[in-house]
This record gives structure tokens, sequence and C-alpha cells, in this order.
């Protein structure tokens, strides 16, 4: 019995041959192919610079630190569970290393050791995240169909970030476009 896949791709070929695109030869040998199952065809889509190991539907960790591993690639498109578990991720490290660092300050304000250890952490962390940060907010907006220039918003003051904030629920542009593949369908 033949699948409804190949009697699809068997018409294709019909339609080539009448088209002159395939000679008789070559029908007759794309037509077996099909038929023992043995096509030439890819079955699944080819790499699109996305990594190689997606991250599974539930591996929250994974995806929180995806954007680490496409650290200042700002080409391709980003899914709102990529961008929105990294900011999660990053914002739970920035508030145990704050609850550190206030913790170790005492009445007269003046932090220990581990308070300031803490900060140190902290201000290079966030000097560390900033790139990725950024990369992820301009691969968003290519998932909107949109210029990565629009993370200059973020410039605006007060309202800018709000304003790319807001923008970072939108939902993507469904299907490929100028940017690549959309990212719910990889």
């Amino acid at each position: 019995m033949i699948d409804e896949d190949n009697l699809k791709s068997i018409e294709k070929l019909h339609a080539m041959r009448a088209e002159g695109i395939l000679s008789d030869e070559e029908f007759d040998a794309a037509k077996r192919r099909i038929l023992n199952g043995t096509s030439n065809r890819p079955r699944t889509r080819p790499p699109t610079g996305r990594p190689a190991q997606e991250p599974g539907e539930t591996d929250y960790l994974a995806w929180a630190i995806l954007p680490l591993r496409r650290y200042a690639q700002f080409t391709g498109r980003s899914g709102r569970k990529e961008f929105w578990l990294f900011l999660l991720g990053v914002n739970l490290v920035g508030a145990a290393l704050a609850i550190v660092w206030t913790a170790d300050t005492n009445v007269l304000g003046f932090t220990g050791t581990i308070g300031n250890m803490a900060f140190a952490v902290l201000i290079i962390g966030f000097l560390g995240i900033l790139l990725p940060y950024l990369a992820v907010q301009v691969r968003r907006f290519h998932d909107q169909n949109r210029s990565g220039w629009f993370a200059l918003i973020n410039l605006i003051p007060y309202i800018g970030p709000l304003i790319v904030l807001v923008m970072m629920a939108l939902p993507g542009a469904d299907g490929e476009n100028e940017y690549g593949p959309d990212p719910a369908e990889l």
C-alpha cells in the first residue's frame, strides 16, 4: 500500500515530467526510489544556525542557558520561551546575589567580605550577561519580523526598557521570514 506522502511525491514527479523538468529515465528512477522507500529527499530540516542540541520541551534550565550558548549571535530568531526563561534565570541569580550582599551588611551600612564578593560577582555577571541579553532581544525582534535595531528603544530614558519588555511578549511571525525559520517549528 502506498502512503499519502509517497502518492503526493509521485504526483509531483508526474507534473515535473509533464513540464519537461525530468526525463523519462529520471522519472522512473525517482519513482522506484519512492516506492522502495529509499528516497534521497531528506525527511528532516537541514541545520539552520541554531544549536545542534535544541532543548527539550520541558528542559527549562537548558532553555534558560541557551542564550549563553549563543552568546553573541545576533542572527536568526529566538522564541518567547528562550527569552523569558533566560530573563527569569538572570533575575533569580541576580536576586540571590543581592540577598547575600545585603545580608552581609551591618547596621552601620558596612559590608563584610562575603557581601563584597557577592557584589563583585553581581557587577561582573551583569557585564557578562549584557551581550547575550542584547543578542536574544535582537533575535526576538527578528522573530517578530522586525529589525534588530529596535533594541535601541532601550536607550529611551525610563519608558524605553518597558516598551521593549512589552514587545518581547508579543508573538513571533508564523512561518519562515527573512531572518530564518520559525523557532517554534524547529
